[in-house]
């Protein structure tokens, strides 16, 4: 070093110890220990994670391994989100609870992610109520009931008719009875009228009155049985004319509505108010049916009303309770069914053939004109469609196997898809039935597309705003190259040592400052040799500025002793 310019340590130790003293935070004595009194201050954790980084992001098969890995667990995450398992609840009466189960068990076997919960409700009119409180997203629903018509359909279960059954009558047995006693009193009559007139041929004159009073008695047995005859035939012509045959004979009778099936007593009403005949004019009670049998010994009922599927369990049951002595019941037809369905949309006129009923007799023994109406399955409009179409794919496919687990309850039918249809078909379902369920390309081809194109617009915007935020970056990384080639020009045009110290001090501070943005950014080639020249020609600048005052100052030295 020069004579007479004050001793300094190097600059990279100088900004070593500037580093150094402001990690200690200024105290100027050294630690006692490796880690007491030392903290890291957000600029050096900053720097040593951008190391680790750039350490890291050079293994590039490792880099392109995790972020395969990354990129996978991604998509699947995503998958399992959207494919996430739906639980559907669906409100159904006591009727038609074991359905719900065997449906249940059927889709948990076919579809793992779709789960049936069963909301148990008294009635149709409970479960309607559950789906307008959201507390069920399917519920299984009459077409009579007008909340049915709120929900789209997914299917229809089966079609219940309606039957007025009038038991067979009790005395049946007795009255044949009575007539066998009466044959039997003729037989005897006849024998004895014969015996008297063959013992009046062969017997005695004194015996002639007894022939003649024996002819006599048998005349009068004779006309006696005439009498029975005839009061046997009036008796039956009285019966006959009691028989229940028409609805409008209802008027003043007692009717049995059979609880547990779908007969109510608005049924009840809907029909016989078709008739002129009022419900107030009928004894209308609701009947168990395990009492159906005991009513109807005792006399207790003129007639059952009872709906149902036309081979289920509850028309049978009821049959069965009105059949006395081997005597089959009769039935009495709604023969003015095609009228009631045009007046009602809910309804349809069917025709109950013979035997439908069953029974030995047959029940019917004729075709019957009844009214029938469907049993719906229906689901809230705002339930996914794709999970609609599975369920209805699992329905549909599995008639079979839900008519065997419930044999004549359940007769799995799909709604019209036309437009103009009564009922409105859920979209789900209709998907299905028409062959139209969506694919996942289908359903996001379109958005993949107008992604791809609008992607890159996004990633122009992107890198603009990136390439806008390196401009303040790339500003300062000029403004500090420009300050070091301005103290290149101060340095030649100093005039002292002591202009040259402080620009100096100036260099190191700016060599400090570089550092300090080389760690928030990383310098390329170009701008690190940039800096390297600058600061090198900063350096001999000072140099070659100081050796020329000193230089300058011993020549004025010596000419002024020369000059003494």
């Amino acid at each position: 070093m020069p004579s007479g310019l004050p001793h300094r340590p190097p600059l990279a130790m100088r900004f070593w110890l500037s580093r150094h003293l402001r990690r200690e935070g200024g105290t100027g004595s050294a630690p006692a220990g490796r880690s007491s009194g030392r903290h890291m201050s957000i600029e050096s954790l900053e720097h040593m994670v951008r190391n680790r980084v750039r350490l890291f992001l050079r293994h590039t098969w490792l880099v392109a391994i995790l972020g395969t890995a990354v990129l996978v667990s991604a998509v699947w995450a995503a998958i399992t989100i959207t494919a996430d398992a739906d639980h559907m609840r669906i409100a159904a009466g006591p009727r038609d609870a074991r359905f719900v189960l065997a449906l249940s068990d059927l889709l948990t076997k076919q579809h793992h992610r779709l789960h049936l919960q069963l909301v148990s409700t008294s009635g149709p009119r409970a479960s309607a109520e559950a789906m307008s409180k959201d507390q069920a997203d399917f519920a299984i629903l009459p077409s009579n009931l007008d909340d049915s018509l709120n929900w789209p359909v997914v299917a229809i279960l089966r079609q219940n008719v309606m039957a007025l059954i009038v038991p067979a009558p009790a005395a049946a047995n007795k009255s044949e009875g009575a007539a066998n006693a009466k044959t039997d009193a003729k037989s005897t009559a006849a024998a004895k009228a014969a015996k008297g007139g063959k013992g009046a041929k062969t017997g005695k004159s004194s015996k002639g009155s007894k022939a003649a009073k024996g002819a006599k008695a048998a005349k009068a047995a004779k006309s006696d049985d005439t009498d029975d005859s005839d009061d046997t035939s009036d008796s039956s012509d009285s019966g006959d004319s009691k028989k229940l045959e028409k609805v409008e004979q209802l008027s003043g009778k007692r009717v049995g509505i059979v609880t547990g099936s779908e007969a109510t007593a608005g049924l009840l009403d809907l029909v016989l108010s078709h008739y002129g005949v009022s419900l107030a004019k009928v004894t209308a009670s609701e009947i168990d049916p395990k009492d159906l049998a005991d009513a109807v010994k005792n006399n207790q009922v003129d007639a059952l009303f009872v709906a149902g599927s036309a081979t289920g369990q509850a028309i049978s049951s009821a049959v069965t309770a009105a059949t006395q002595n081997g005597v089959a019941p009769t039935f009495i037809a709604i023969d003015q069914a095609d009228g009631i369905a045009k007046r009602n949309p809910a309804f349809d006129s069917v025709d109950i053939d013979a035997g439908t009923f069953g029974g030995i007799p047959p029940t019917p023994d004729d075709s019957l004109k009844s009214l029938s109406f469907g049993e719906y399955l229906v689901a809230r409009k705002s339930f996914s469609d794709s999970s609609v179409a599975t369920l209805a794919k699992v329905l549909y496919s599995s008639r079979q196997s839900l008519a065997i687990a419930m044999p004549g309850e359940v007769k799995i039918e799909a709604p019209s898809t036309d437009k103009d249809a009564d009922v409105v078909s859920h979209p789900g379902a209709l998907a299905y039935l028409s062959d139209s369920q969506q694919s996942f390309f289908d359903k996001y081809g379109d958005d993949i597309f107008y992604g791809m194109l609008i992607f890159p617009v996004f990633g122009s915007a992107i890198a603009g705003l990136a390439s806008y935020l390196r401009r303040d970056t790339r500003t300062r990384r000029l403004r500090l190259l420009q300050r070091v080639l301005d103290l290149v020009r101060k340095a030649h045009a100093a005039q002292s040592l002591e202009t040259l110290e402080h620009l100096q001090i100036d260099a190191d501070n700016l060599v400090i400052a570089i550092i300090h943005q080389s760690e928030h950014e990383e310098f390329d080639e170009t701008v690190r040799m940039s800096f390297a020249f600058a600061l090198d020609q900063l350096r001999f600048a000072i140099a070659a500025r100081r050796t020329a005052i000193l230089d300058h100052a011993g020549t004025d030295a010596g000419s002024k002793a020369a000059a003494a």
